[in-house]
């Protein structure tokens, strides 16, 4: 019992950020933005941690399968730092605030795409992988802030 209920809190923290591709979109907020990045690895990750930097908030954003995710959030203006993650039963937690970028609201920000080789993690920009996962997963906020690179 104990078990079902921290996986439900987990799983309320999960969709209070994350896009669900099931949900239909609303409308973003005066201070809201939205944060794209892919996750590239060759083993499942659970446990992915975010830190909003302005008011130290931690939160998690679920899981990944291996291969190619992407992940697009709804978030607040702010400073976010990608700090940690769990493959299989190790924890691998980053030193000086992780990967940080900035999220400006009434926009599509786009993070980067981290490439997790247990335990290494690289960061670098590939937004045309981004767009094709997101015009696949979520079509509607593709066409909206990406426009004619989402047509189909």
């Amino acid at each position: 019992m104990i078990a079902f209920l921290a996986s439900a809190l987990l799983m309320g923290c999960v969709s209070k950020y994350r896009v669900d591709p099931e949900v239909p979109l609303t409308n973003l907020q005066d201070n809201e933005g939205y944060l794209g990045l892919v996750f590239n690895t060759l083993d499942p990750l659970k446990n992915i941690q975010i830190r909003n930097m302005e008011t130290s908030e931690e939160f998690y954003i679920g899981r990944t399968d291996k291969g190619y995710s992407q992940i697009t959030l709804k978030l607040i203006e702010g400073e976010y730092c990608f700090i940690g993650f769990d493959v299989y039963n190790f924890r691998v937690d980053y030193e000086n605030q992780g990967s940080c970028t900035y999220v400006e609201a009434g926009e599509l920000n786009y993070f980067a795409e981290f490439v997790v080789r247990d335990p290494i993690t690289n960061t670098f920009s590939n937004y045309s992988r981004y767009v094709s996962l997101l015009k696949q997963d979520l079509p509607e906020l593709c066409t909206a802030f990406v426009n004619e690179d989402c047509n189909v």
